[in-house]
């Protein structure tokens, strides 16, 4: 939760070293709205505190967003009960937009060399980026001047740890760093997993789950008085044998397990100028991300499915200062290229197809000071979309749009420890190539709309003497939602705007923080719909519903400074299943994690790490897991893994 943000950051200072490198100040970056509850940023410290191997590791006990799938690779991020679909997710500056097949995500994070995880949920700043419909979240991972000690020009780290539950699961880390000068960085790493089929809160091992996963990273870093650059190569690697739909249980007693693999190899640039003065804060963005996918019948090796999208794109942007008024404009842009070939349907419906996609925005954002009281805030996005059928099932359809999409707020603060915001936000998604299966079975005809979403929300905060509360309503549309409509005809099926998405819902929490010490309770609700009826796990690709959740955090670190411990925990209230009239509730439950870690040699050489998730052993649906099915009767996700012990040692030198 955004509230113990500032709290986290105290904690975890004597876990970050300093690199001795007074450049190291160009790291910090203008943001130009104020974070509400839900928008959260995870530092370092608390990435290795959570023991997190996984986006529910990372993302669980965030205010606003759930985690469901299971198995790793099939885990989906919910932000506001949306799916992960909609929002703009960026890795060191590089967007990641292909969605690849089914419920397998294409937010392929590993934790171990992230630096920073930012969210800013709903419709929101210009600078979130084009299609950015539900938000945005970004990711920064460390650098060589990250990881170095004090004096030291050349480090290692080695890393190793385990999961303790059903199969288990095992984790090698190794990184090398250095300075080739006084200005230049390098670092590469490499992390492999081995994860086995899990156990449930029944103590039932959940099949098929285990998989593999492989990254590996090099990242040459520079800082020259007032440039600073980042060149970064990464490939990640993930298989497994899981059923058709690597998020569901073999429900039919006909699905085959099918070998599936997914990659991710990405190339990003990323440049900073900033010269003395306020006229230039200058930033240039270039990537190039191949995103793949393959499944295999486990017993023939026959094709069942296979995609690859490129994407490239940029942004350049500048911030101009001047006294009360901070300015950031620029321009971005993203070209999408997708092949793909499906042979799941019966033999007359197989099918492939060749599309591509571009981008090119403009936008500014402003943010003016107007009085010690009053803070303004306004920004304009104009985003021209062009989607074309190379070959295959879409062969020849073109779409075309270009629109604009505004935003305002303004932020008042009547007495110092009291401030209101109230703000507004529009977001335009032009077509663009959507999940790669589908995309090699349904058709497109070349006449959609764009998805437009508009954002409207009111926030309060107070914060006097470590004590806070904070609270945000919001109520968001998304109008033309593109979703894959059956036909059963000559086509299997077409691309349709089918109607209008809504989420209306609040968040909330308090706590208080002392030095060394930090609690808070927080809520969040969210209810989403869709042509008036609410969401159910049936809708993929666009959301679901989720029962009000609390969560609550502790936070210690004792006055020696060579340990953290924490508690974190949610509740998740029954939420009605509209799946179906006669479907029962979704059950609600409660889950708590415990965590620590130790720095052995009273520095940060040796680090000990443990965790205990869901520490009660709870058997429980995540309500962001496709669960109950109507057609079957039957719970057909898989269950939350039961508890599971983490332990991990790392060794720097």
């Amino acid at each position: 939760m955004l509230a113990c943000a500032p709290f986290a950051g105290a904690v975890h200072a004597a876990d970050a070293p300093d690199s001795g490198d007074t450049a190291r100040t160009l790291d910090s970056i203008t943001v130009v709205a104020e974070r509400e509850p839900g928008n959260f940023d995870l530092d370092r410290g608390e990435i290795e505190l959570t023991q997190a191997s996984d986006l529910s590791d990372l993302l669980s006990n965030e205010s606003g967003v759930a985690v469901g799938g299971g198995s790793p690779v099939a885990q989906k991020v919910y932000v506001r009960g949306f799916e992960d679909t909609m929002l703009n997710v960026t890795i060191d500056g590089a967007q990641e937009p292909a969605e690849l097949y089914h419920h397998q995500t294409r937010v392929q994070i590993e934790p171990e060399f992230i630096k920073s995880i930012e969210l800013d949920a709903g419709a929101g700043a210009a600078t979130q980026g084009a299609g950015a419909l539900t938000g945005a979240m970004r990711v920064r991972t460390r650098d060589a001047f990250d990881l170095l000690r004090p004096g030291q020009d050349t480090g290692f780290l080695i890393k190793g740890a385990a999961g303790l539950n059903g199969g288990n699961s095992s984790k090698g880390v190794l990184a090398g760093y250095g300075r080739l000068s006084d200005h230049l960085g390098v670092l590469a790493t490499y992390v492999y997993q081995d994860g086995g089929d899990y156990e449930d809160g029944h103590g039932d091992r959940v099949k098929p789950t285990a998989f593999e996963h492989e990254r590996a990273q090099f990242k040459l870093s520079g800082v020259f008085d007032a440039h600073r650059f980042d060149l970064s190569a990464e490939h990640l690697d993930d298989t497994g044998t899981y059923y058709e739909r690597p998020h569901m249980t073999n429900f039919t007693g006909r699905y085959i397990l099918s070998d599936h693999q997914m990659r991710r190899d990405t190339v990003s640039y990323e440049h900073r100028f900033d010269p003395e003065g306020d006229a230039v804060d200058a930033r240039f963005t270039a990537y190039r991300i191949r995103s793949s996918y393959e499944n295999r019948r486990n017993t023939t090796g026959i094709l069942y499915s296979w995609g690859e999208q490129t994407s490239t794109g940029m942004d350049l942007r500048n911030t101009s200062t001047w006294d009360a008024l901070s300015l950031t404009y620029g321009l971005d842009y993203r070209g999408d290229r997708l092949h793909a070939r499906q042979q799941a349907t019966p033999p007359p419906f197989w099918g492939r197809t060749e599309q591509t996609a571009r981008v090119f925005g403009a936008y500014a954002q402003g943010h003016w000071t107007l009085s010690p009281q009053w803070t303004l805030s306004a920004g304009l996005r104009y985003d021209d979309y062009r989607h074309e059928g190379k070959s295959g099932v879409s062969a020849g359809a073109k779409n075309s749009q270009a629109k604009a999409s505004p935003n305002a707020s303004i932020q008042w603060t009547p007495i110092e420890p009291l401030t209101f915001r109230l703000a507004y936000s529009q977001a335009f998604r032009g077509v663009t190539i959507r999940e790669a299966f589908f995309s090699a079975l349904y058709t497109h005809r070349g006449d959609l709309d764009g998805e437009q979403a508009d954002n409207l929300e009111f926030g309060v905060s107070w914060e006097k003497d470590g004590y806070f509360a904070r609270a945000t309503a919001y109520r968001q549309r998304i109008e033309n939602y593109i979703s894959a409509v059956y036909d059963g005809g000559a086509a299997w099926g077409y691309w349709e705007n089918i109607g209008t998405a809504k989420v209306e819902g609040y968040e909330a929490e308090i706590g208080k923080r002392w030095q060394r010490m930090g609690v808070s309770v927080g809520v969040w609700n969210s209810d989403n719909t869709f042509n008036d009826r609410p969401l159910n796990d049936a809708d993929l690709g666009l959301g679901t519903s989720i029962g009000r959740t609390w969560t609550a955090r502790f936070d210690w670190q004792p006055a020696s400074q060579q340990a953290n411990y924490a508690v974190r925990a949610r509740l998740v209230e029954d939420e009605r299943n509209s799946i179906a009239p006669s479907a029962p509730d979704k059950p609600g439950y409660a889950v708590v994690d415990v965590m620590a870690n130790w720095n052995l040699l009273g520095d940060d050489r040796l680090k000990l790490g443990a965790a205990v998730n869901n520490l009660f052993d709870r058997f429980y649906y995540d309500h962001g897991t496709y669960g109950y099915q109507a057609g079957s009767g039957r719970y057909i996700g898989f269950p939350s893994p039961g508890r599971e012990l983490s332990l991990s040692v790392t060794y720097r030198f």
